[in-house]
């Protein structure tokens, strides 16, 4: 089916060139005179100086600075150094300030950049006129003054976005988890979190990954319509082959009628469960479910949860959506949670070092809201987090409870999944490194492929 997908692929890429995830073509900026900073006045701040260039130099005698932001910095302090007279810095401020506060300016992430004309110094002092204005708070964002007969006109500039796939696999190699081998093929962190998140609900990665074990995932990376990298975008397409199971779990990203953003199985089955197994990604198991010697106590008795090593004051999120019914100091427990999620399944959380401001009896959260930090209080050897599901008032093993998905594709929508699934899997295959210039040209929101029911 991908073999004739890909014929069909050709045939739209010459007679529709759809472009909504074209990688963009990044500007080059070629200056014609080198780069230099100076100190202005007393000023502590290193001045960033372009040199005129040669239209500067021929018809309006501007220079141009650029200011990063740093802790202490205001405009006033920015400005007043190159010369710009504060009655100016005023009426700039004015007239920005509807806009983006120039009060609150951001260090170590806004950027201003200022072009003046500057007259002869006097008193040894610096003097300039202001001509315009930018504050850029992003690589997609900034707000621009320009000096008009009257003032100031200030207006708001906004990029747009656009996105490039990208594709890595990797394997597990002897001595490393998934986090390591995903990092040496160059996925990003938060790419990584993501993984798994998607794959939590099915997967212990504590106690199902191994060396050889395969993983394939593709994703975006963002940028704005100058070409200056963003960040990184969406999980499109996840893929797990465990070993131990022998079994591969594939995961789409999918949209549906109702504007639901979730991921799939290849049938169509919600990666998404009620409950989270694993309710902090990449813990480590430090007791298991069942029978055990109390490292306290000394004797045996049930371990009625999962213990998940992690470092004092790491956020613990809801294992998944309900209301809290208990909330507070519970014995051997110490700081203890409890959630009601519906008829069937609540989930418990204990040895916390402090409960998540706002949470308290009778308060709704979400699935992935953070509720506490993880303690040792109570009866507890170390920092961990103690997570229990209780199933019809009976505790389950959470590692091993099956669990009911969400909501999985309705009949009358798996036809259009199913056309999503391919056009995704022709994405993935065309990223190999003999079509990866094409991959970007396949928009899924447009390209009607048929696919067999």
């Amino acid at each position: 089916m991908v073999s004739f997908s890909l014929c069909v692929l050709f045939f739209f890429i010459i007679s529709k060139q759809s472009g909504s995830n074209i990688a963009p073509v990044k500007e080059v900026e070629f200056p014609l005179m080198p780069m230099e900073s100076e100190i202005i006045g007393n000023s502590s701040h290193t001045i960033p100086k372009r040199i005129n260039n040669f239209f500067d130099d021929m018809f309006s005698g501007l220079k141009e600075y650029t200011f990063e932001v740093k802790s202490g910095d205001s405009i006033t302090s920015l400005l007043s150094p190159i010369g710009i007279p504060y009655s100016e810095i005023l009426g700039v401020s004015k007239s920005i300030d509807p806009i983006c506060k120039t009060s609150e300016l951001k260090p170590n992430n806004d950027k201003l950049v200022v072009k003046v004309k500057p007259f002869d110094a006097v008193d040894g002092k610096a003097k300039a006129e202001l001509y315009s204005l930018e504050i850029i708070k992003s690589p997609i964002y900034k707000v621009r003054a320009q000096k008009v007969a009257d003032g100031y006109r200030t207006v708001e500039e906004k990029s747009d976005i656009t996105s490039e796939l990208i594709r890595r696999e990797g394997e597990i190699s002897k001595g490393t988890g998934l986090i390591e081998s995903a990092l040496e093929q160059g996925i990003p962190y938060n790419i990584i979190d993501k993984f798994y998140e998607v794959f939590s609900f099915d997967v212990d990665f504590e106690r199902d990954i191994y060396p050889g074990d395969k993983f394939q995932i593709m994703y975006e990376n963002l940028y704005s319509d100058r070409g200056d990298y963003i960040g990184n975008g969406e999980v499109i397409f996840a893929s797990l082959y465990l070993n131990s199971r022998h079994k591969e779990f594939k995961l789409y990203r999918y949209e549906n009628e109702d504007g639901r953003v979730a991921y799939y199985d290849e049938t169509g089955k919600s990666a998404s469960k009620t409950l989270k197994k694993s309710p902090i990604n990449g813990a480590r198991i430090s007791s298991k479910y069942g029978k055990r010697k109390h490292p306290i106590l000394g004797y045996s008795r049930a371990h009625q949860g999962v213990d998940f090593a992690a470092p004092a004051g790491t956020p613990i999120p809801a294992g998944g959506s309900g209301k809290v019914v208990f909330r507070g100091w519970k014995n051997g427990y110490g700081n203890y949670i409890k959630i009601k999620h519906n008829g069937t399944y609540s989930t418990a959380y204990g040895h916390m070092s402090a409960f998540k401001s706002g949470i308290n009896v009778g308060t709704q959260v979400n699935q992935g809201q953070i509720i506490g930090y993880v303690g040792s209080t109570g009866l507890s050897t170390g920092p961990h987090l103690h997570y229990e599901i209780i199933k019809d008032n009976i505790h389950v093993n959470p590692l091993t409870v099956s669990l009911p998905s969400i909501k999985n594709i309705s009949e009358k929508e798996i036809s259009k999944f199913n056309s999503n699934k391919e056009k995704i899997n022709i994405q993935f295959a065309v990223l190999d490194k003999n079509f990866s210039q094409f991959a970007n040209l396949i928009d899924i929101q447009k390209i009607d492929i048929p696919v067999s029911e």
